[in-house]
């Protein structure tokens, strides 16, 4: 029968986790198209087990199928949302607001789609340990954990990270 934590217990966690470093955050700027090949690997194949489970023609194949090509379809666009940022990142354009910071925007919310997909299978063997990207890079988190140097809130995050930067 488990207990509720004591004081102790509590005191004990806290220290521990204020002694155990937090991993630097992981940033959708970095993503690669390499880092998708092995999130869409891992999904075609856990996705895959579960049409598998079903007869064809039932409504639960259908819909692990959808989800399926849903995932798959997602990863394929992710690859060329990388790759359309990398030649931009390539040609300088790196901070140019409007459809390229809405660019920027759907890498990460891709990424974290299927991410948060594959968080359903987190205890399986071949899961990576995939995290969600909440930032664009440093900058951006820097300008949304709050106002710098004397910026109000409002200009905090103005420029290529804030909302006039979306078409």
């Amino acid at each position: 029968m488990s207990r509720e934590p004591t004081e102790d217990d509590i005191r004990r966690a806290l220290e521990h986790a204020a002694r155990t470093p937090m991993p630097p955050p992981s940033y959708s700027d970095d993503l690669v198209e390499a880092d998708v090949v092995p999130l869409q690997d891992f999904l075609r194949a856990r996705l895959g087990e579960l049409e598998a489970r079903w007869p064809v023609g039932s409504d639960e194949y259908f819909t692990a199928h959808a989800l399926t090509n849903a995932m798959l379809s997602t990863a394929m666009r992710l690859t060329e949302e990388i790759g359309t940022w990398r030649r931009a990142l390539a040609e300088g354009r790196g901070e140019e607001p409007g459809l390229l910071q809405t660019l920027r925007h759907n890498i990460g919310h891709d990424h974290n789609l299927l991410v948060w997909v594959a968080q359903q299978w987190r205890h399986h063997p071949d899961h990576a340990h995939w995290r969600p990207r909440h930032y664009l890079n440093p900058a951006h988190r820097a300008s949304l954990e709050g106002p710098r140097g004397g910026d109000t809130s409002a200009d905090a995050v103005r420029g290529p990270y804030g909302e006039e930067a979306h078409p």
